[in-house]
């Protein structure tokens, strides 16, 4: 009996060692796909680099999840429409299977040679003026993603919240820039809202913002920056920045850098975390759970509050305790 018994033991245990060298066999058969991934950055400048970064982590942590390896190309535009479409037209070849586009200029470039991949674009406006989607809740074609800009009224709010003796705000733009008067138009209602009236001024493109400036004296009380190079360009941000240093004016900044450089305070989204927002989107698209053409556009989920202590109190602007704590970053030389 003892030798049937070790007889049997030994006949399991060979079939299993057989069952773990068949599996590691089929495993080694079986490798894990490979996914290629093309992003297209509008530049080599480091505005892009957070949301790059928070892209590449969030689309890392998937991996293991979707049980796919992924292969991401970087490629910056030069600027140069004809270097840049030859640029694209080259990196298609290499068959990705998604394409990723930071900001306008990749966005825009990309669409014009009609890829038949998904595009899943970030750091944009406003796709729906672009021409890239039909709609924010129905994109409708091979491209959706995220926009960058938080909504004019939770921005106004934010200026009313460091100082709510303002009534009238000042905002300069491009002559002409479809993508400008819809977020402007789309501020109207919201200023209704708040009881702020938004005087606007549009600036010939190329044209130095310092005479448009100069018809606000006298109109208002605040100045507002927004994503459009006659208001936010660096020659217009300093001539801005002047002027309402010169007039006594709080300015509601677009980002964190044009607080540190001179604005009151800005509340703008979290660069990283868009990156992180448009991975976790790559990853229902590359799992086959979402269709590109019916995955809606999503604005930031994250929302920085910049205020600058410096400026408020040269304005004599006094901010309220509970809205400094509420702060992600206050710039205070007295500390």
């Amino acid at each position: 009996m003892k030798g049937s018994a070790w007889a049997a033991r030994v006949f399991w245990l060979v079939c299993l060692c057989l069952c773990v060298h068949c599996k590691a066999s089929d495993f080694e058969d079986s490798p894990v796909p490979l996914v290629p991934i093309l992003m297209i950055r509008s530049s080599n400048n480091a505005f892009y680099d957070a949301t790059q970064k928070g892209f590449l982590q969030s689309l890392k942590q998937q991996e293991q999840a979707l049980n796919i390896r992924t292969k991401v190309t970087v490629i910056s535009l030069a600027g140069s429409q004809d270097t840049d479409q030859k640029m694209l037209e080259q990196a298609l070849k290499q068959h990705p299977q998604l394409i990723i586009t930071l900001g306008t200029d990749a966005t825009v470039e990309t669409a014009a040679i009609h890829p038949d991949v998904p595009v899943l674009f970030t750091l944009v406006l406003n796709p729906v003026a672009l021409g890239v989607v039909k709609s924010l809740d129905a994109p409708g074609t091979n491209f959706s993603g995220t926009t960058l800009l938080v909504s004019p009224g939770k921005q106004l709010e934010a200026l009313l919240q460091v100082d709510p003796s303002v009534s009238r705000v000042g905002v300069l733009y491009t002559q002409g820039d479809s993508v400008s008067q819809a977020f402007l138009g789309a501020a109207q209602s919201d200023a209704q809202r708040l009881h702020i009236t938004l005087v606007t001024v549009a600036v010939k493109n190329g044209d130095p913002s310092d005479a448009a400036l100069q018809s606000l004296d006298g109109k208002v009380d605040a100045l507002w920056t927004i994503a459009d190079p006659a208001s936010s360009g660096p020659q217009a941000l300093q001539a801005t920045l002047n002027y309402a240093h010169t007039h006594n004016l709080p300015v509601l900044g677009l980002s964190s850098a044009t607080v540190h450089a001179g604005a009151l305070v800005a509340l703008s989204p979290d660069l990283e975390d868009e990156g992180a927002l448009t991975g976790e989107l790559a990853g229902y698209l590359l799992s086959g759970s979402q269709k590109i053409e019916q995955m809606r556009v999503r604005g930031p989920r994250k929302a920085l509050l910049c205020i600058n202590l410096d400026v408020a109190r040269a304005l004599k602007i006094k901010i309220p305790n509970d809205v400094l704590h509420l702060a992600d970053e206050v710039i205070d030389s007295e500390r």
